[in-house]
């Protein structure tokens, strides 16, 4: 028998032997015991391993409750912010609606002074334009009694 035949004899076998042999088992174990770490020791790391994941875990989320803390107040000193701008917005659109209501009243009062000034204007001018009509129909008439007397030889009356 070769060496390759024997470890594929073991590999076959020794499962069952395992199995079955208590003492066989006990000396393979006892043999093997350096090359692993044992149950307690196995247990322990296990055990260490979980509470770093709770740790972490726990580290985790009271950051994340942090970072949220911190989000949400930069939220609320945005929105004050946002609050306080709309604020002076308001204020701002009141002044210029006052502002606008007291330039159409100014611009009422000079439409309605202009206007008057036009009518007196106006009643000033016709009262001008009569009169010079008046005087420019008298004087049309003497001068063309003027021109039919003179180029005519005729009397007007």
């Amino acid at each position: 028998m070769n060496t390759q035949s024997l470890k594929d004899t073991i590999r076959r076998e020794l499962p069952e032997i395992m199995r079955t042999d208590p003492d066989l088992r006990a000396y393979i174990l006892d043999l093997t015991r350096r090359e692993y770490a044992g149950r307690a020791a196995t247990d322990d790391r296990f055990y260490d391993l979980l509470a770093e994941l709770r740790r972490d875990r726990e580290e985790g989320t009271r950051k994340w409750d942090e970072y949220t803390e911190e989000q949400n107040r930069k939220w609320d000193e945005q929105n004050r912010k946002w609050d306080e701008q709309n604020r002076k917005w308001d204020e701002q659109n009141r002044k210029w609606d006052a502002h606008q209501a007291e330039q159409r009243e100014e611009f009422k009062r000079i439409h309605e002074e202009i206007m008057a000034q036009a009518q007196r204007h106006d009643r000033s001018i016709g009262a001008l334009g009569s009169r010079w009509g008046l005087q420019s129909e008298k004087a049309f008439r003497d001068a063309l009694a003027g021109i039919l007397e003179k180029n005519f030889g005729v009397q007007v009356l």
